[in-house]
């Protein structure tokens, strides 16, 4: 299957993306964090639903700075975008989005469906109960948990792209655990993502259903199987854009020998493009996350590569 199929491929099994609206963006509340602001904002996702998202401007730049989306992983639910804005984390503990804003990149943090301000208004079902509803909602739509996932990070980019201190031709995208997959299944589609980061959840397929493997339902594209495609077929479509890889070796849901495959096995497609080095794997000895020096690693990495744009 050539390039051009497997995008329009992908691209139907995500499912029909909404009509996009005006942003209509507004400023609910603004905080000074030293180095950066962190400015909540809404903006409409679509015609029926109007989200709310964190915005970390750094102060150190006055010109177009590079701008970053930065994915939350599964967590607790009235969390989301709080995990990596910086917001109510645990003491101590390091956040993706004030990392880059220190680092001269302005990032976004938003909520994925169900998360946050997205949770069910109406109260139970709630949790991981109502990510089923949802994903059972969208699947009798005739879309998927994962095209819903893309379409929030469009608009994420249409939000960054619009503001005059951004450089929207340098976005890039970073996420752990389900923010990874959030990373690399928006890069497909979005491609305006030009830096990517994923830090945990990498697998095949064959790997992700025998034995299963416990993972949030944007995982699950609907028709994959049925097509033949791998995740190393799909990630073709990201070359020859730089992508960052990190994945512990001590968790089931990190199968290291699916990760290595999907890596072995997706290179090429970068290499034949004569950009070998801008596609990483890098293990390190944990588990689901990040260490110190990962950590670093993966800040470095969306700096140095952004600037190179």
């Amino acid at each position: 299957m050539d390039l051009q199929e497997l995008q329009a491929l992908y691209l139907d099994i995500l499912g029909p993306f909404p009509e996009a609206v005006p942003l209509d963006l507004e400023t609910l509340d603004e905080e000074d964090c030293g180095s950066f602001t962190r400015t909540l904002i809404a903006w409409n996702n679509d015609a029926a639903e109007r989200v709310e998202g964190y915005l970390l401007k750094p102060k150190t730049n006055s010109g177009r700075m590079p701008g970053a989306l930065a994915f939350h992983g599964h967590g607790p639910w009235d969390v989301g975008k709080k995990s990596t804005a910086g917001v109510d984390v645990e003491d101590g503990k390091p956040s993706l989005g004030p990392g880059l804003a220190e680092r001269g990149i302005v990032v976004l943090c938003g909520d994925a469906i169900g998360w946050g301000p997205r949770q069910n208004a109406d109260g139970p079902p709630s949790g991981v109960m109502y990510e089923r509803v949802l994903a059972m909602r969208l699947m009798a739509e005739g879309r998927c948990m994962a095209g819903q996932y893309v379409w929030d990070a469009i608009r994420q980019c249409d939000v960054l792209e619009s503001l005059d201190f951004v450089d929207g031709g340098r976005i890039g995208a970073i996420g752990i655990s389900m923010g990874s997959g959030h990373t690399w299944l928006s890069a497909m589609a979005e491609k305006r993502l030009r830096v990517l980061v994923g830090i945990s959840s990498f697998y095949t397929y064959k790997a992700l259903f025998s034995p299963p493997i416990i993972h949030c339902y944007m995982n699950y594209l609907p028709d994959v199987l049925k097509h033949g495609i791998e995740t190393y077929d799909l990630f073709r479509l990201i070359a020859p854009r730089p992508f960052l890889m990190i994945n512990g070796v001590t968790e089931p849901q990190d199968p290291v020998e699916a990760t290595r495959e999907l890596y072995e096995k997706s290179k090429h497609a970068w290499e034949a493009e004569g950009a070998g080095d801008e596609f990483r794997l890098h293990f390190h000895e944990a588990g689901h996350g990040l260490t110190p020096e990962s950590r670093e690693m993966a800040y470095d990495w969306m700096v140095a590569k952004l600037a190179a744009l």
